[in-house]
């Protein structure tokens, strides 16, 4: 997710539901956000701050809109509640870099206004309880996920460029699967260590090597045996606009896979080994990390655009999660479940970062930031949970690869996967 600047305004023009931001709720928002965009650009101040409310109004707590309409607040004399605005995004522990905003200036010069500054400059500061786990050589991988077996204590690192899974076993990374395997770029991964298993979500995308546009919406899954390390079965959605980004296993051995491009979870029931749709909601915008709850009564999955939704796993109930005053939930690529927790890799927001999230009935009450601004952070991405500790992609390098497979290659690094403990993160 990238941050546009225009001259100070900051834009991007981008079951059974009982509780969900609507579609309609989606266009009204992005209306009033363009039309805004043209007043802003006409210097109707008036019916900028009028559109951006109208904004707000259909998708509050979005961080670029709440910025937005500081601006807006600012540019109109409203003063207090511009820095209003602005505080709480400080609150939601984001940075923005108000002092260079021009459009700003009717408030720099109040004390409150240098409070907040300093609240954006602290969120800013390295946040790092991570270590390095390990490295990979192979800088042109686009690493996108990582997976752990127990039994062999093997890593396994997804590739989107290399369209592979190399292995990471006693400091030695090979190659796990074939190129006879045919896989695409390769996405979310995840170990089911009772049946030795491996399974990965794969998809024909531009910044995979050798992309043929006749492929471009195709994703499915693949099942590996990690005894013998061959592939067993491939799952492949029919043709359309599919892209399987995360997976996750119950303890039936049921498979869960995540629809980035359209709004669908998709499951494969170990009794019928078929790829079906296991719930479709229309409200869903770009489904990214997966994770049960305790007892598995319950999934929460991560929508890049519009939060947490929490799945009954019996009735297909959907809710989407209410987020305090000083929590944003969007951004999300990795969600997992730790000791009643959500651990969730934020890197949609400016800083990236590891978060636990507070769950209390609907409502996401607080956050904690358990690692940010990490030197070796270029857009973090998936991660597992091994015990305590939890293991992620610190750097995935996306913004290096292009979307006609292009990568500039003197800026990439190598892969870099850290380990952070949660047990230590999470203690007060």
């Amino acid at each position: 997710m990238k941050q546009i600047f225009l001259a100070g305004f900051l834009l991007i023009i981008v079951g059974i539901p009982i509780l969900a931001q609507t579609n309609e709720e989606m266009a009204k928002a992005r209306q009033a956000e363009q039309a805004a965009m043209k007043a802003y650009r006409a210097k109707d101040n008036a019916e900028f701050l009028a559109q951006m409310k109208l904004a707000n109004a259909s998708r509050p707590n979005h961080s670029r809109i709440i910025y937005n309409l500081a601006v807006a607040f600012a540019l109109n004399g409203q003063l207090t509640d511009s820095l209003n605005s602005l505080d709480r995004l400080a609150s939601m522990g984001l940075f923005f870099d108000i002092a260079k905003d021009e459009d700003l200036r009717s408030v720099a010069d109040n004390e409150r206004f240098k409070l907040i500054a300093g609240k954006f400059a602290q969120n800013k500061t390295p946040k790092n309880k991570s270590t390095q786990a390990f490295t990979l050589d192979d800088k042109t991988l686009i690493s996108e996920s990582v997976a752990y077996f127990p039994k062999t204590k093997a890593f396994f690192v997804g590739s989107v460029h290399q369209r592979k899974v190399v292995m990471v076993k006693n400091g030695v990374t090979s190659d796990f699967s074939a190129e006879s395997d045919g896989l695409w770029s390769v996405l979310g991964l995840r170990v089911d260590e009772a049946r030795g298993l491996l399974w990965v979500c794969t998809a024909a995308i531009p910044q995979m090597k050798g992309f043929d546009s006749k492929d471009k919406g195709r994703s499915g899954l693949a099942k590996y045996d990690l005894r013998s390390g061959k592939l067993v079965k491939k799952y492949i959605l029919p043709e359309g606009d599919h892209l399987l980004g995360d997976v996750i296993i119950s303890r039936d051995g049921s498979i869960y896979a995540s629809d980035s491009s359209s709004p669908a979870i998709y499951k494969i029931d170990p009794k019928v080994d078929e790829l079906t749709e296991f719930v479709r909601f229309d409200n869903f915008v770009s489904l990214q990390g997966l994770a049960f709850s305790e007892g598995e009564r319950e999934m929460f999955v991560a929508d890049y655009s519009k939060g947490i939704f929490r799945i009954n796993m019996a009735t297909k109930q959907i809710v989407q999660l209410k987020p305090a005053e000083s929590v944003t939930l969007l951004g999300i690529d990795g969600l997992y479940h730790y000791r009643g927790k959500l651990i969730a890799i934020q890197n949609g927001v400016s800083p990236n970062r590891v978060v636990g999230l507070t769950l209390s009935g609907d409502s996401v009450t607080r956050f904690t930031t358990l690692e940010a601004n990490h030197a070796d952070f270029i857009e973090p991405t998936l991660g597992t949970i091994v015990e305590d500790e939890f293991y992620y992609v610190a750097n995935s390098q996306w913004p290096f690869v292009s979307e006609k497979g292009v990568l500039e290659e003197p800026k990439l690094k190598q892969p870099v996967v850290l380990k952070l403990s949660l047990k230590k993160a999470l203690a007060k």
